[in-house]
């Protein structure tokens, strides 16, 4: 026998699913996923085609002059590759030494 208040496992709320953590007690409730289209999706989409565009409207070669020999490349590659080796380097540069990232975890320890 149930009574008001008692924890039940339908929840009050057709509309709503309820959803229990570990512990067995009641945490909150789980909204259902949408439907229908994100405005991250929609921003992503749209880069997309920007992506493309400049990709056919710079599709020309060009001559590419590298330390030890000149060669021929369409340019949206040589600005592709450039793109990614900045990424990579910018990566690399910015990213925490062994030392730093020692004392950032030690820090992070003591404050727990």
């Amino acid at each position: 026998m149930r009574r008001e208040g008692d924890d039940s496992d339908s929840p009050s709320d057709p509309g709503q699913e309820s959803a229990r953590d570990p512990g067995g007690g009641r945490s909150e409730a789980v909204k259902p996923p949408r439907s229908g289209v994100s405005f991250r999706q929609v921003l992503i989409a749209i880069l997309a085609v920007i992506l493309i565009a400049f990709g056919v409207a710079n599709f020309d070669k060009v001559e590419v002059n590298f330390l030890l020999f000149d060669s021929d490349a369409r340019l949206v590659t040589v600005i592709v590759v450039a793109a990614g080796l900045g990424f990579v380097i910018g990566y690399f540069v910015g990213r925490p030494g062994r030392l730093q990232r020692k004392y950032l975890k030690q820090r992070e320890n003591d404050r727990d």
